[in-house]
């Protein structure tokens, strides 16, 4: 299987699957928010947080477009370009964050939106870079990702398997030989009935070289727990303070209580996975010793004599001769006295 390291951390290759908290927009551009997120973060035990580094200008052209976010009953309406701009972590914020990440043992890095943005989190040595959903036709950036040498996280959400196969070619042909591609789908909250998560073993398929993850926006944590037992070595989720502050993506993010659910249930997801071959597990010896069921005497039987149907029965417990050599056993001698309800083991006929 694929594997490859973000920092410290091994991805891929039956290692435990990673959960990327996802600041993203969520600190609202304040930076004394994003580090109280930090901190919030690293209680959680989560092992890894992502921001997104941006301008309003390497976004969009049309910044008076007006757009809706927020929840049923509660939609909100701003022109896109104001809407980015509130919400740009500046780029003087990033060391400081990114420093305290790092004291707090969190692997820290973020999706870029120009070349210019890679260049600049290159200054920062993150131990990788994200690609959104969005950039997947952005071959342009791709290419310049991939030349810098560093792992790349590629979601997929709104584009065809062409369209997919293109990009991760173009990462693959030009430098990137670390590369997780992250089923995604682009709605936020994403609908369960449109999840598709059995797309996650189909990409494995379809492209072994690369490690398969999850960015996940639907709500609550069912999707990405289901997503480890398909398969997903990431799972990617965005993360609030407060699901109620004012904002484009607090309302399906996860707050703080929830994250450390998430990361508790992948751990023990990934746990309950344990090993494909089907055995006899530790656990369960002592009930096989005493709730499986044996060849039994109904009756004493003395050294000499030819077991017959009406000699036994089949009962609990196990540890002796298994009902499936009942007509092995049929006809043969015993080689000693033998009491009522003795489970017979294959030495009693010696």
């Amino acid at each position: 299987m694929a594997s490859f390291k973000i920092g410290k951390i091994q991805i891929g290759d039956n290692a435990p699957p990673l959960v990327v908290a996802e600041i993203g927009a969520n600190h609202d551009g304040d930076a004394k928010k994003a580090e109280l997120m930090l901190h919030e973060i690293a209680a959680t035990r989560a092992k890894a947080v992502k921001f997104q580094t941006y301008t309003a200008e390497e976004l969009v052209a049309d910044t008076r477009r007006v757009i809706t976010w927020g929840a049923v009953g509660k939609e909100q309406r701003e022109p896109i370009g104001d809407l980015f701009q509130r919400l740009t972590l500046p780029r003087e914020a990033h060391f400081d964050l990114f420093q305290l990440a790092h004291e707090l043992g969190l692997e820290v890095f973020s999706t870029p939106f120009s070349e210019e943005g890679v260049d600049f989190l290159m200054e920062l040595d993150v131990p990788c870079f994200k690609v959104a959903a969005s950039d997947v036709n952005h071959l342009p950036m791709l290419r310049y990702i991939a030349k810098t040498g560093k792992p790349v996280l590629l979601s997929l959400g709104k584009c065809t398997l062409a369209e997919a196969d293109t990009a991760i070619a173009t990462l693959l042909e030009n430098g990137c030989s670390d590369l997780c591609i992250m089923h995604c789908v682009a709605q936020y909250p994403s609908p369960m009935e449109e999840m598709n998560l059995r797309v996650i073993p189909t990409l494995a398929n379809l492209y072994p070289e690369c490690v398969i993850g999850f960015s996940d926006h639907s709500l609550g944590i069912t999707a990405p727990i289901a997503a480890v037992a398909l398969g997903a070595s990431i799972i990617e989720k965005h993360v609030t303070l407060n699901q109620k502050d004012s904002g484009p993506d607090h309302w399906f993010s996860l707050d703080m209580a929830q994250l450390k659910q998430l990361v508790c249930g992948v751990k023990d997801t990934y746990t309950a996975l344990g090993h494909p071959r089907k055995r006899v597990l530790s656990c369960e010896e002592s009930e096989r010793k005493t709730s499986v069921r044996s060849l039994v005497l109904r009756h004493k039987v003395t050294a000499g004599h030819s077991l017959q149907p009406e000699d036994m029965k089949i009962v609990r417990p196990g540890g002796g001769i298994a009902p499936q050599f009942l007509d092995a056993v049929l006809g043969m001698k015993v080689s000693l006295d033998l009491e009522e309800n003795t489970v017979l083991q294959w030495e009693m006929f010696k």
